[in-house]
């Protein structure tokens, strides 16, 4: 049965006409927050858990205020973020509006996006709002492995899991680095947390890999270790569903594991090159909360191993390299990312 999400007036806005993509990647506001009224999103039939917005997920949405407002059928997620703040959200939705004309919706559920526009007003500049996820490590779900995986040290495969603070790990880059920092979370191993699963080949990998859908695996890299940043970029796990031999794997529960270097690296996980977890400002606050109980070292990454993609960006590079059709993720459980 489709739920239904009724938006706080202050927490979206409309683009349309020219506001819409004003650059590559950001749109104007056709008005203030306060100038639309009566936000609806409705789920499609099929969708077994709408509360988890991600791009490509579709919505009904419709509209009222200045203008007379819109309605968009199968509106797509284009972008699934962090609000400023930390604590809420921000959903755009893009779609034709009732006239055949490109729309956006920009939703900030728990955040006041009203109050952020008149923060930020300028009439000589006005506010604008990006179309795509504007931080590519950040996640809901932070990067981890499943325990099992076994990573590449100095002294042949070990399982994750048994890894301590201080044990040698093998780089891509730059040789045997000291693992900083481990710890274990357990999750339902359903919904948003399902472990998504590379057979074995898939990636090179000599068995079965599984990481978190937003673990991220270095794809296009051809030099050979040894050659620091010697190309290719580092897509998130859930970018390659619809790939042959990629799935998500539900189960009762996941046991991830987050493995932490002095400076972001790409290891041999299962013989599959993936990264350590990436610590930005963002991913690190969230890390923290839900690990406070681990002391966590004093470190922010300065910059990743590699060039971060976001699902999208992901998705499109595939599709270039493989000279087909963009990947698309499997019809599976959504919910909301808040």
């Amino acid at each position: 049965m489709p739920i239904v999400f009724n938006g706080v007036d202050n927490e979206f806005a409309a683009s349309t006409g020219s506001n819409v993509n004003v650059t590559e990647n950001t749109s104007r506001f056709d008005n203030p927050p306060n100038g639309s009224k009566d936000l609806v999103i409705t789920s499609n039939e099929g969708d077994t858990d709408p509360r988890l917005f991600e791009l490509g997920d579709a919505y009904d949405v419709s509209w009222g205020g200045q203008g007379g407002g819109g309605y968009m059928e199968d509106a797509v997620v284009i972008r699934s973020d962090m609000s400023p703040d930390g604590v809420g959200g921000i959903i755009v939705f893009e779609g034709t509006d009732e006239n055949g004309d490109l729309a956006q919706i920009i939703w900030t559920p728990d955040f006041d996006l009203e109050g952020w526009y008149n923060d930020n007003y300028n009439p000589s500049d006005e506010p604008q709002f990006y179309t795509e996820d504007t931080n590519a490590s950040y996640s809901h779900m932070v990067a981890c492995y499943v325990t099992g995986t076994m990573i590449a040290t100095p002294d042949g495969a070990r399982a994750v899991e048994e890894l301590s603070p201080g044990d040698p790990v093998l780089t891509h880059d730059s040789g045997a680095q000291p693992v900083r920092w481990i710890t274990t979370s357990k999750l339902p191993g359903f919904g948003r947390a399902a472990p998504v699963v590379f057979e074995a080949g898939t990636l090179g990998n000599s068995q079965a890999l599984a990481v978190s859908p937003q673990h991220r695996i270095l794809a296009g890299g051809d030099a050979p270790p040894g050659h620091a940043h010697d190309g290719g970029v580092l897509i998130p796990a859930k970018a390659f569903l619809g790939l042959h031999g990629v799935q998500r794997t539900r189960q009762p529960e996941v046991h991830y594991v987050h493995l932490l270097l002095e400076a972001h690296h790409v290891l041999a996980a299962n013989g599959a090159a993936s990264e350590s977890l990436y610590l930005g400002p963002q991913a690190k606050d969230q890390l923290a909360t839900s690990c406070a109980k681990d002391a966590m070292p004093k470190i922010t990454h300065a910059a990743p191993a590699r060039r971060l993609l976001n699902v999208r960006q992901g998705r499109a590079y595939l599709a270039r390299k493989l000279c087909h059709p963009a990947p698309k993720a499997p019809s599976r459980p959504m919910g909301a990312m808040m």
